[in-house]
């Protein structure tokens, strides 16, 4: 890729965190070290077009860095390069942390010979928890051949194969020793990698509505529950918003929430009617999930008029507060999604007016505990009053904070996520 497209057009990034979503779900889905190094380099391959990629990981010693997996080069070669920690390009930024172009390696002193022809390269470390565990070359016969976005992407693909390589090295380890110390290191690392999954799932800004403030927050718990939301721009100045919460928790929950994730936006893209959305959304899950699989959902579109339209599939019902004090419950659609085929779901319609605030939430809110009483609804109902004409943000964010000090800071084993939309102008 050059420097022409380093910036990217909204669909090319659009399209680059499909990819990116695309390329976690294809990392997270074996525990095999050999075939998540081999699906990093045919990821890296696929998405940027370059054909000589190393992995390097460095060894138990500290210092020497081992050739883990390798595209294009021949094994010839890199036996004949003697790489470790601090020595050559891949050598510094293992030392270092920090990526590296070469944009010519004629003039580059730190670079060591290894494949015949190459004129540039790009080296990134492979990071888990602020640790570098190896790094990620790729080397080009052309000159200048990688950009800043190049770097960006190599850096996302190498944080998610990280977290994998670690989990699938943990799960070996796992296998080889069954005492206590090993389960939890291999659950440990399971779910760091379902958290980072999660996190590539969720919006990293809010999103522009005209009439609207819209926030949304996800505080992660001990456990990986499936919580997702996410913001879609459609036609017109419209948003939809969907809050889902699946079942399951750890990996195979954070997988599936993808799943709900990516058949919503393909129907959101084919279809105008949301209850059409939800019903095809359901069936599709039916057909590829299991009986004690089920999500879920409350999808809702906004139009800067002020109307809005909605569809809850068995979710907590969201709170529309009233500026005159009045509180109303979305609860139109139907049941959870995934469990039964076919069936229909109804579209519920209200106004959003000057001053009122919609918050959605899942049950990790209420259902964060202090010994055996909950936070419930009422204390929702408590904390959206007393946060009364406070920016969406304020709202969402005082909900969460009162939720989790009230289980006792960290206690909640369940993640808690809110969305709040209020209405501000006519």
């Amino acid at each position: 890729m050059g420097e022409a497209g380093a910036q990217g057009s909204t669909s090319d990034l659009e399209l680059e965190h499909e990819t990116l979503l695309e390329a976690v779900r294809t990392i997270v889905s074996t525990l095999d070290l050999d075939t998540v190094l081999q699906r990093l380099l045919y990821l890296t391959h696929r998405i940027l077009g370059f054909e000589y990629c190393t992995i390097l990981l460095i060894a138990d010693d500290g210092i020497a860095m081992e050739v883990a997996a390798r595209h294009g080069y021949p094994m010839s070669i890199v036996q004949g390069v003697e790489l470790a920690v601090g020595r050559g390009v891949t050598g510094r930024v293992a030392e270092t942390g920090d990526p590296a172009i070469v944009p010519d390696v004629g003039k580059e002193e730190r670079y060591l010979e290894g494949l015949r022809g190459a004129r540039s390269e790009l080296v990134v470390p492979l990071k888990f928890r602020e640790r570098v565990i190896g790094v990620l070359d790729v080397q080009s016969p052309k000159l200048d051949a990688f950009c800043e976005r190049d770097v960006g992407i190599l850096t996302a693909l190498g944080s998610v194969a990280s977290a994998a390589i670690i989990n699938a090295k943990n799960h070996a380890e796992a296998l080889r020793s069954r005492d206590e110390a090993s389960r939890r290191r291999a659950l440990e690392g399971q779910i760091t990698l379902a958290r980072t999954f999660q996190e590539y799932m969720l919006p990293r800004h809010d999103p522009s509505l005209r009439g609207f403030e819209v926030a949304g927050v996800n505080l992660p718990g001990e456990t990986i529950s499936g919580d997702y939301f996410d913001y879609v721009a459609l036609p017109e100045g419209h948003l939809g918003i969907a809050v889902a919460d699946v079942s399951g928790e750890g990996v195979a929950a954070a997988l599936l929430a993808a799943s709900v994730q990516g058949t919503m936006r393909a129907h959101i893209e084919d279809l105008y009617s949301i209850s059409s959305i939800v019903e095809r959304t359901n069936d599709t899950l039916y057909s590829l999930t299991r009986p004690e699989e089920f999500a879920t959902l409350f999808y809702a579109v906004f139009d800067p008029d002020g109307s809005v339209t909605y569809v809850n599939a068995g979710h907590n019902p969201p709170l529309v507060f009233r500026q005159n004090g009045d509180i109303e419950r979305l609860w139109d659609g139907g049941t959870i999604l995934g469990v039964f085929d076919r069936l229909a779901y109804d579209q519920g319609r209200f106004t959003a007016h000057p001053g009122d605030c919609i918050v959605a939430y899942t049950d990790g809110l209420t259902e964060a505990f202090q010994g055996d009483e909950p936070f419930g609804e009422q204390r929702v109902i408590e904390t959206v009053r007393r946060a009364h004409g406070a920016p969406a943000r304020v709202v969402a964010t005082m909900l969460i904070t009162e939720a989790d000090s009230f289980s006792g800071p960290g206690a909640s084993a369940d993640d808690m996520t809110v969305v709040v939309v209020r209405r501000v102008a006519s």
